[in-house]
């Protein structure tokens, strides 16, 4: 009985070998031609998978940047005017102009409201304004 059992084993274990075999000759997993259908047995869908837009390129705005007529910085040269200066994170200077007689500290930072210059006033380096309004932060 035993070397019946034995011999049927055999025979099992032989004829699953040579469907393995059969199975990478007849297109299984080793196919070199592309196959639709998936491991699973279910079929690829022809749609192919979401991908993710590309990303922006070019320069980007400056860390303090408010949009409009506002300026945000620190006062490099301050006093009673009518000339200031401020630098902001970019390190951009800003040459201001107010004859109202306001005081800036040196070192301050300030959100300041400006308007373009309506005459030629050389407040030293940096781009002319004309200083509205400010607000220590």
């Amino acid at each position: 009985m035993r070397s019946r059992l034995a011999a049927v084993a055999a025979l099992v274990v032989a004829v699953g070998l040579t469907g393995a075999c059969a199975g990478v000759e007849g297109g299984g997993v080793s196919s070199s031609e592309p196959s639709s259908v998936a491991p699973s047995g279910r079929s690829l869908s022809p749609i192919p998978p979401p991908t993710l837009p590309p990303t922006k390129v070019g320069p980007s705005e400056p860390s303090d940047y408010i949009a409009g007529d506002t300026i945000g910085g620190r006062v490099v040269k301050g006093g009673s005017g009518p000339c200031y200066a401020v630098v902001n994170d970019d390190n951009q200077r800003f040459a201001l102009h107010n004859d109202s007689g306001l005081t800036l500290e040196e070192g301050t930072y300030i959100t300041a409201k400006v308007a373009p210059l309506r005459a030629k006033i050389d407040c030293g380096e940096g781009i002319p304004y004309a200083l509205v309004s400010f607000k220590r932060l």
